[in-house]
């Protein structure tokens, strides 16, 4: 039996398991660095994405949702590529490859994953449409992926957690209130790692590390976007109980953003078909 403390095992699986455990794929992040190249071609895209066949018809299935859909059907990879741009192809396989991950077979952590994966997709697809909507079209693609990833600390300690309840030689038993005291503690500074061990953006481990601070750098538009959204998340009980007397307009992220009352009840508006579209994808 193990005598280490769960902490412990679970830094130990940081350094074993962070390229194993699949909490990133290898073509969504090769897509990210294909896409920030002068040069990237559709085909080029197309081509990458074609590596994966799981991704792929997850793309083009995310690709004819209502949320980015046109009047026709894409069936072809290409097809999407070009309705979409290289940009935003980039995003959706990331976000599709994150859809992939977010499975678990252990009820303890399913249900878990589920509500991760709600937060995850609202969180980004929120945060672009707060970009697209006020002035800052040029950091959207940036504001979603940031959204999509700054809890990935927290699917991977599930996805640990899950592999240790299936390990006899660990004598920790995994309840929820260890869960949550786990995640609480180390999934800011495990999401920044992570960011870091897997070369995306430094902005993007950043935002996972300290999303959660109490005083956060005004002048970063994304930052204040992610934590408003993780608030609009809590108010409305996305994945989560809600906490119905938040006042978004009174947070100093709402007053950051320059977004006034009707404005954040359009986004909560929103927020309602998102989680919709959420709980769709993942079944």
């Amino acid at each position: 039996m193990s005598k280490k403390s769960l902490k412990e095992l679970i830094d130990e699986r940081f350094d074993v398991d962070s390229q194993q455990l699949p909490v990133f794929n290898r073509v969504a992040l090769e897509l990210q660095q294909l896409k920030t190249s002068e040069t990237a071609t559709m085909q080029q895209v197309t081509d990458l994405i074609m590596k994966d066949q799981a991704l792929t018809s997850r793309i083009l299935q995310v690709a004819n949702s209502s949320f980015y859909g046109g009047l026709r059907q894409v069936d072809t990879l290409s097809g999407a590529v070009l309705r979409l741009g290289i940009n935003k192809v980039a995003s959706l396989a990331m976000m599709a490859s994150q859809l992939l991950a977010y499975q678990s077979k252990l009820p303890t952590t399913a249900q878990r994953m589920s509500n991760l994966w709600q937060r995850a997709y609202v969180c980004a697809s929120g945060a672009r449409w707060i970009a697209e909507q006020f002035g800052r079209r040029d950091e959207a693609e940036t504001a979603f992926l940031c959204g999509l990833l700054h809890d990935i600390g927290e699917l991977f300690l599930l996805k640990v957690l899950d592999s240790l309840s299936e390990d006899s030689s660990v004598s920790v038993t995994i309840t929820d209130i260890l869960i949550d005291e786990i995640l609480e503690a180390m999934h800011n500074e495990i999401g920044c790692r992570l960011m870091l061990k897997w070369e995306l953006p430094k902005h993007f481990a950043l935002i996972a590390q300290n999303h959660h601070q109490e005083a956060f750098d005004e002048a970063d538009s994304i930052m204040a976007m992610v934590r408003l959204l993780d608030l609009v998340c809590q108010k409305m009980g996305v994945g989560q109980d809600a906490t119905p007397d938040i006042v978004l307009g009174a947070t100093l992220e709402a007053q950051v953003l320059g977004l006034k009352e009707i404005q954040l009840a359009q986004l909560e508006v929103m927020i309602e078909d998102l989680v919709n579209e959420a709980i769709t994808m993942h079944h």
